[in-house]
C-alpha cells in the first residue's frame, strides 16, 4: 500500500514547519524528500516515524508497517562493537556471520570487532546504515544516509543499497540531486 499524506501541517511556535502538505511514497520503490536545509524534511520523517504528531492532515498507509531508520545521527550503542549494534536489530536467524559478509560490501570487513567508539564518522554510517538492511521492515527510512562518505564510498555504498532494498518502500531524505540519480529513486516530496 503506498503511504499518501493529505493536507499535513506541523508548526513549532510561531515555525510553520510545514503547511498543508500532500504527496505519495510509492510502495515497493526509492522515494526521495528533498528540500533545502531547515526545510522540513526531518520533521517529515519524524511524524511519519511517530516520533512526534502533525498539527493537522491525514497520513494513510503507515497502519502496522514494520520501519527501519538510518538517523541523521548514527545511534549506535558506542561501546558495543559494529556486529553487535546491527544484530540487536535482528531477527535471530541473521548470524555475525551474516552480518560480517554485508559490511564486506561497504568496505568495513577490517574494523568488524572494534568498539563503535573507535570507529570514524563515515565508518559510524555504514555501521547504520547495514543495520537499517538488515532489520525486519516494510519500510525503510533513511534521513541524509550518505553524509561524510567520500565519493567513491558514497558510490559503493548507494549500490548497496539498492541491491538490498529492491522491491522494498524506502524513503532517502537527500537535498543533493546527483544521490537521487544515483539511487535511481522518485521524488516524491519536495519540501
Amino acid at each position: 500500500m503506498d503511504i499518501s499524506l493529505h493536507h499535513v501541517s506541523k508548526q513549532f511556535g510561531e515555525n510553520q514547519v510545514i503547511k498543508d502538505f500532500n504527496t505519495i511514497f510509492t510502495e515497493g520503490q526509492m522515494n526521495c524528500i528533498m528540500g533545502a536545509s531547515g526545510s522540513g524534511k526531518t520533521t517529515l520523517i519524524n511524524i511519519l516515524m511517530g516520533l512526534i504528531k502533525q498539527d493537522c492532515g491525514e497520513i494513510n498507509g503507515l497502519q502496522g508497517k514494520r520501519i527501519a531508520v538510518v538517523f541523521q545521527e548514527d545511534r549506535l550503542i558506542e561501546h558495543w562493537d559494529a556486529i553487535k549494534n546491527v544484530r540487536l536489530v535482528c531477527d535471530k536467524s541473521i548470524t555475525a556471520w551474516n552480518v560480517e559478509q554485508e559490511f564486506v560490501k561497504v568496505g568495513l570487513e577490517e574494523y568488524l570487532n572494534k568498539p563503535v567508539l573507535d570507529l570514524s564518522g563515515g565508518m559510524r554510517r555504514r555501521v547504520a546504515i547495514v543495520r537499517a538492511m538488515l532489520a525486519k521492515s516494510d519500510l525503510v527510512i533513511m534521513d541524509e544516509p550518505f553524509k561524510g562518505l567520500d565519493e567513491a564510498l558514497k558510490r559503493k555504498v548507494i549500490e548497496y543499497v539498492k541491491q538490498k532494498m529492491q522491491g522494498k518502500t524506502v524513503l532517502v531524505v537527500t537535498h543533493e540531486k546527483e544521490e537521487v540519480q544515483l539511487l535511481e529513486a522518485t521524488v516524491s516530496a519536495l519540501i
